[in-house]
């Protein structure tokens, strides 16, 4: 049975996720999966991608489903591919534009979650030039060049619809996954905050992802966030991978652009930062509760981290004294 999609339809012909090895990625490449929908995961571990790929079948709607996992740096554009777990191309070598196009369907969703910033945590002044270097790459590069392939891919497929061809034209969409740090900069998320924008802006939630950043996250930075306490706390007070990806999913499905996962955080972050970026809904909530952010929580905000950025710098002996 070949299944359609509409552009928010609850079925998938074809779904492309990248980081979709683990953590969100992995969660929504689940749920699609238990809709009926064809997915293929990108990541760039070949084990944790097997194990994946496992979960994903065992929660298939049909038999009939493809569920292929592709080893691959997607932060690369010219990297030599490691074999790709496709049954077309296990031998192939070659770009990013390569990997997508010899898997076995085109697809009509892209989802864009990996990504991550445990490696490069630390204090702006403190993080090396490479470490700003891998972030980039691993955040920015990583979706970009999926979403140019991907782009690539679907309008060489609608020049062939427009010259006769006997089927219904596609519909599709990219969906970015990033983190609310874009909307403001972090003492200790530097890296990350400076290069991480996108449509879907995720606040905290417990991930693996999340636990390895935990690691190496400063303690000032988890002071802000409001992360210093145990794991076992911190998983009774945030969502679970699970939980936001089937809120992204809906989200989607109802064709919504910024999406912030259910997040109040998030949500006051993008409406003081949204600038001429396109507003939910009529805009009413957005511009009204961006006032009330602008005029109040902001100040608040700065003069409070201000003092603690100030407060660890005496303590850790960065500084003497703070001079008022």
């Amino acid at each position: 049975m070949k299944h359609r999609l509409d552009l928010f339809g609850k079925v998938s012909p074809g779904t492309f996720i990248t980081g979709g090895s683990g953590g969100l990625g992995k969660a929504i490449a689940k749920q699609l999966a238990a809709r009926g929908a064809h997915i293929t995961i990108f990541a760039r571990r070949p084990g944790p991608l097997e194990d994946a790929k496992k979960e994903i079948l065992a929660v298939c709607a049909s038999s009939e489903q493809e569920v292929v996992a592709v080893a691959v740096d997607l932060a690369d554009a010219v990297q030599v591919l490691s074999p790709l777990f496709s049954r077309s191309s296990k031998d192939l070598h070659g770009s990013v534009d390569q990997a997508f196009q010899v898997q076995p369907r085109i697809p009509d969703l892209l989802y864009c979650t990996a990504g991550g910033n445990h490696a490069e945590n630390g204090f702006f002044v403190d993080i090396s030039a490479a470490a700003l270097e891998s972030c980039m790459r691993n955040n920015y590069f990583s979706s970009a060049f999926a979403a140019k392939s991907a782009l690539a891919m679907w309008l060489k497929d609608d020049k062939e619809w427009q010259h006769g061809r006997n089927e219904e034209q596609r519909k599709r969409k990219i969906i970015f996954v990033s983190s609310a740090a874009a909307f403001a900069c972090v003492p200790g998320s530097g890296a990350y905050s400076l290069i991480d924008a996108s449509s879907v802006f995720k606040a905290d939630f417990v991930s693996p992802g999340f636990i390895e950043e935990q690691k190496t996250k400063t303690p000032l930075t988890k002071r802000i966030q409001g992360v210093d306490r145990p794991l076992d706390q911190l998983q009774s007070r945030f969502p679970s991978s699970d939980k936001v990806a089937k809120l992204t999913i809906a989200a989607v499905d109802r064709g919504e652009f910024i999406i912030c996962a259910d997040s109040l955080a998030a949500s006051a972050l993008f409406t003081a930062m949204s600038g001429p970026s396109p507003k939910r809904g009529w805009g009413i909530a957005d511009a009204l509760f961006s006032v009330i952010v602008t005029w109040f929580a902001w100040p608040y905000l700065r003069w409070k981290w201000e003092g603690m950025c100030q407060d660890d710098g005496v303590q850790t002996g960065v500084v003497s004294k703070v001079v008022t």
